[in-house]
């Protein structure tokens, strides 16, 4: 998010704009992100997964006591105070007008909730035609729910593009939906080959370009 801010100040943007303007898309991909999960596993029923069984209620709000006071105890850390204060609110607040204006516009309201929909619909497609290249035997709509879901609970991973914690989430997920580790396993690899190693190459080719040009 921050590089892309720079990106968009060195292009010309004001700064209170390109911030307003991330943090929007950043929304809208959450929001986008939710629909599909609840469109998805509406569309493939208990196929996606028949086979897991859900922590009780009572571990549910064990979890967020537990989050709750561990976001405490970091709120008592003045510089974790600071950066929440100072650079995580102000983004938080020029999103929230910026979300209010495109509210009113219709058709912006589309371009940015069609366009992050549509990133993330071209993710699972892609999941589920890497399983097509093993003969995976299940209907889309199982394998996109599997993909939008452990997607979103990858991101909880303090890691570069969830790295790790993806593939374990997509293999466990593939698995619960009553699809063998022999197919699962070589799936999430190649989708993640795809996705996440090869455009590294042409990616750190554009980041030096745009340094070099001052760009960035």
């Amino acid at each position: 998010m921050a590089l892309n801010v720079r990106y968009l100040q060195r292009a010309g943007t004001d700064g209170a704009v390109a911030t307003a303007g991330v943090g929007l898309n950043a929304v809208a991909g959450i929001i986008g992100h939710i629909a599909l999960i609840v469109v998805f596993i509406g569309w493939a029923g208990r196929d996606a997964f028949e086979n897991v069984s859900l922590p009780s209620p009572e571990a549910f709000l064990i979890g967020i006591a537990v989050v709750a006071l561990i976001t405490a105890l970091a709120m008592l850390v003045p510089r974790t105070r600071r950066l929440v204060t100072e650079q995580l609110f102000p983004i938080i607040a020029k999103s929230t007008r910026g979300l209010a204006a495109v509210l009113r516009s219709p058709g912006k309201l589309v371009l940015l909730l069609g366009g992050s929909t549509l990133v993330t619909l071209s993710y699972a497609i892609g999941f589920f035609l890497a399983g097509k290249a093993f003969e995976l035997d299940e209907r889309f709509a199982v394998v996109a729910a599997v993909y939008l879901v452990g997607a979103a609970v990858a991101t909880a991973a303090p890691t570069p593009g969830g790295l790790g914690a993806v593939e374990a989430a997509l293999i466990a997920g593939l698995v619960a939906a009553g699809i063998d580790k022999e197919i699962a396993v070589p799936t999430v690899f190649l989708y993640r080959l795809a996705t996440f190693w090869f455009p590294i190459l042409p990616g750190w080719g554009a980041f030096t370009w745009l340094r070099r040009t001052d760009r960035l």
